[in-house]
């Protein structure tokens, strides 16, 4: 179930939530947005959302940012932005789960993101896995928002 992968990702959005306490919001997305900056740790990166599904920061999809991914659908047509920002104004935190392309590539994985509410933004981050578990893959049917 990837779980040192999990585990990762979430403190990586832990230490975000960390600079964000220590330094504020706009020194915390100038640096998530930094490719070379603390928050991109080998496969790992951090970006941030508002509320409504707006990117605020990201460091490899710049052109991206300040425009809204609300309808951003992956390729089996689920809406894993409006699923997130859902899940992170009702739960706070979590995981969700969906079908996107490797960088550079048409081939498309399994993506697992971790997301935070805070400050009025969702901190996510997440890693690829190459397919879930058939045992996985049913539990995850039955959980709220889930794949299916």
């Amino acid at each position: 179930m990837d779980t040192r992968k999990r585990l990762d990702v979430k403190h990586l959005v832990e230490e975000t939530i960390a600079l964000l306490d220590r330094a504020g919001k706009k020194e915390t997305l100038e640096r998530i947005a930094d490719p070379e900056g603390p928050f991109t740790d080998g496969e790992h990166y951090v970006f941030a959302l508002d509320l409504d599904g707006n990117l605020l920061a990201h460091p490899f999809s710049k052109q991206l940012v300040g425009h809204n991914l609300a309808d951003l659908r992956d390729s089996e047509g689920r809406d894993f932005i409006k699923n997130l920002v859902a899940r992170a104004k009702s739960r706070g935190s979590g995981f969700v789960d969906y079908k996107w392309p490797v960088p550079d590539s048409k081939k498309e994985f399994h993506k697992t993101l971790f997301f935070e509410r805070v400050d009025g933004m969702v901190l996510c981050s997440g890693f690829y896995s190459s397919e879930w578990s058939p045992m996985e893959a049913i539990y995850r049917c039955f959980l709220p928002f889930g794949p299916c």
